[in-house]
């Protein structure tokens, strides 16, 4: 791993493993400062749990047991270290019994379906200087009933949240309702809620703050009560949705497999605002007085936060015959759903967290879940005839038809599959009977933006080329009518992960001579700073500096959440990350010619209200800035880099590298970046050394080459 003096991290290394599970993936960053970013309340606090206590139930347990202890305590690729943390073993059954999850707000973007990038808001797990494990849906959080639990709100967006925690048992003052049994957590602030984790089931979690508005923007996940089982080990947080490969042992007892689906849709005018403008008064108008719900009309349709046909990819439910697979179904959206397998017919068990009694549970193929409702169904692979029908690939969809599109385009919607053993091919997608994908054509975004007829013109005797020439010019039977049409008018909004990597290539390098000055700078950050149409702020915002010189900067988050105070075109790159209220500091060695560099706060869309300023290296020069708002030029050139792999996400297709300078291109950095074609992600490790192709023109990496496997 490249050593980056200047690159001042938030946490300890990501990739740190536990003794006797997983072999430390890399050595910390060489000669830099390191400052963990967790509860103001934390940083004094010991816990109880330590983690070497668990490796006698380690070695006493089977495979699956080291497979979820192993789960339950691997970091989280993105998240700082303290985002979950496991504290006392209060009964001895091995097993925690304190649970405290660290969540922030996020604003991101996300390419839901090829080509249609929307912008949510989601409750994250604490992150990283560089990185964000944030994705849509929220998190799945998981505890033991019996559990102290305790979830602590970062409100680092630009608007108030609150977390309600929908169908458990916690005490009124808990509750997380504005104005009735709590305020909300104002920007700059944090709350933690409290409670014990009560009966086991299946229930959710959301913003309750302008809650016709903020769940549908992403602010909702699912919240599962286990079970209270000896040696209980699992992962408490999953991102996301899907697949929960640790499994619980109560769950396990009856089942092979569990998913978790949430769906949820939207009208992505609404979506529209936060990215189209960026003054948080006018966001705030706009969505909550301007924008009538009454009036909306869903034409995104969502599984675990992605449509067809990245839901098969993301979302598949992968059985094997003879199995039993658990799906725990949450429906966020503002219409009920009706859920059908096709070739199975599933059972219901639970419904809204309890369970359905044994002479009332029902076996059909479509099931209806209304909004916010909760429902846990059985499902049987095999081919008996009557619960399954056999091996394949079967559809599993909302059988409202509208949901059955994206934007009225069909496939699309919250389409995923039933697919059995034998039938996922290597890249991840599901295959005919006859053992060949056919789903490449719906990976075009010109599909879905109607550009593409849906069947072959060979069937019509002609050409895509000619598909619209010779029609008739003559009226239609019975004159011309209006029937609806799509709203295809609206232009692409600027897509934040290119901005993002415009912003990070390097502009100027730090002196490489011996400094010929020191000084010492003051930055102050948070929401005292902010001017007006601001929520966040450093003060001051203008930083005058010498060519060659060594700069310390002292920053004072004086805020309860995270900031960061960023350099992103410095190479290498200077970052210092914090929790505060709190003083960190770090330094940096400026470049040797005139310059001004743009200078902001990391946390996405902080710098988008105020969070931004300059530095000016001697007599300064022209600042490149992009703006959250504008389309970043895109230039088509390859480039290679070296790195070490933190993570590979391969449901978002996305990995995230340690990299050294890729020359031309990006400084020395942790960096997430999409990767095409997403099977280049099969087989990489954490830790395994890397060397890579990236498309500069979109920041997309094209190639992997693994130089060196983990051991």
């Amino acid at each position: 791993m490249a050593s980056r003096s200047h690159l001042l991290l938030a946490t300890l290394a990501n990739m740190r493993r536990v003794v006797l599970l997983i072999l430390i993936a890399g050595a910390l960053l060489g000669g830099a400062t390191f400052v963990i970013a967790h509860d103001p309340a934390d940083l004094e606090f010991v816990p109880n749990l330590d983690r070497f206590a668990l490796t006698a139930a380690y070695r006493r347990g089977g495979e699956v047991e080291r497979a979820n202890l192993e789960a339950e305590l691997t970091p989280i690729p993105g998240a700082d270290e303290n985002a979950v943390q496991l504290v006392r073993d209060i009964d001895g059954d091995g097993d925690p019994d304190e649970i405290h999850f660290h969540l922030e707000v996020v604003e991101i973007q996300e390419e839901v379906y090829p080509g249609e990038f929307v912008t949510f808001w989601v409750f994250a797990p604490l992150g990283t200087a560089m990185t964000s494990p944030a994705r849509l849906p929220s998190p799945t959080l998981r505890v033991e009933e019996g559990d102290i639990v305790e979830i602590t709100l970062y409100n680092t967006h630009y608007l108030p949240h609150t977390i309600h925690l929908h169908g458990t048992s916690q005490e009124n003052n808990m509750d997380g309702v504005p104005h009735m049994t709590n305020e909300e957590v104002q920007p700059g602030h944090a709350f933690t809620y409290r409670f014990v984790a009560g009966k086991p089931g299946t229930f959710w979690y959301h913003c309750h703050v302008q809650d016709q508005i903020h769940p549908s923007m992403g602010l909702a996940g699912m919240f599962i009560i286990e079970p209270n089982r000896p040696n209980n080990n699992f992962a408490h947080l999953v991102p996301g949705a899907g697949r929960i490969t640790s499994m619980s042992k109560a769950t396990r007892e009856q089942y092979q497999n569990e998913y978790s689906l949430v769906y949820m849709d939207i009208d992505d005018h609404l979506n529209r605002i936060p990215a189209a403008y960026s003054d948080p008064r006018e966001i705030e108008k706009r969505m909550h007085r301007d924008y009538d719900v009454t009036q909306a009309k869903s034409d995104i349709f969502l599984l675990n936060g992605r449509s067809f046909p990245f839901t098969l990819r993301d979302s598949p439910i992968l059985v094997k015959p003879d199995e039993m697979t658990k799906l725990r179904v949450l429906n966020v959206g503002p219409r009920s759903i009706f859920l059908h397998t096709h070739g199975h017919h599933p059972t219901l068990t639970d419904l809204d967290g309890y369970p359905v009694p044994k002479d009332a549970q029902i076996t059909r193929d479509v099931f209806d879940v209304g909004p916010g409702q909760r429902a846990d169904l059985a499902l049987r692979s095999g081919s008996d005839g009557y619960y399954a029908s056999g091996p394949g690939v079967w559809l599993v969809h909302d059988h409202a038809q509208p949901a059955a599109t994206n934007k009225g385009i069909n496939p699309g919607g919250d389409h995923t599959a039933i697919i059995y053993d034998g039938f996922l091919g290597d890249d991840g997608l599901p295959k005919d009977p006859a053992g060949h994908a056919s789903h490449e054509p719906y990976f075009n975004p010109d599909y879905y933006k109607g550009k593409v007829p849906v069947f072959d013109p060979k069937i019509f005797g002609t050409t895509l080329e000619n598909y619209e020439k010779g029609w008739p010019t003559t009226p239609p039977a019975g004159g011309n009518f209006d029937y609806p049409k799509r709203d295809d008018n609206l232009a692409p909004l600027p897509r934040l992960d290119l901005i993002d990597g415009e912003r990070h290539k390097p502009v100027a390098n730090s002196c490489q001579t011996p400094v010929r000055s020191k000084q010492r700078i003051v930055v102050k950050a948070g929401t005292a700073y902010a001017k007006q149409g601001e929520v966040y702020a450093f003060e001051p915002r203008e930083l005058h500096v010498e060519r060659c010189a060594e700069v310390e900067i002292v920053m004072e988050n004086t805020d309860e959440v995270r900031h960061d105070f960023m350099i992103p075109g410095l190479n290498p790159i200077f970052a210092l990350n914090v929790v505060g209220p709190k003083t960190i500091s770090g330094s940096f060695v400026t470049p040797d010619e005139d310059v001004t560099l743009f200078l902001h706060c990391h946390m996405p869309a902080h710098d988008k209200v105020g969070m931004m300023g300059k530095l000016i290296v001697g007599k300064g020069g022209p600042m490149k800035v992009i703006s959250q708002l504008a389309l970043p030029p895109v230039i088509s050139k390859s480039y290679e880099g070296v790195g070490t792999v933190v993570g590979a996400l391969p449901r978002n297709g996305r990995l995230i590298v340690d990299h050294e300078e890729i020359k031309g291109f990006m400084a020395a950095m942790e960096m997430s970046y999409p990767v095409t074609p997403q099977s280049l992600l099969n087989g990489l490790s954490a830790g395994d050394k890397i060397q890579f192709t990236i498309d500069g023109g979109n920041s997309t990496i094209t190639s992997i080459r693994v130089i060196e496997y983990i051991k």
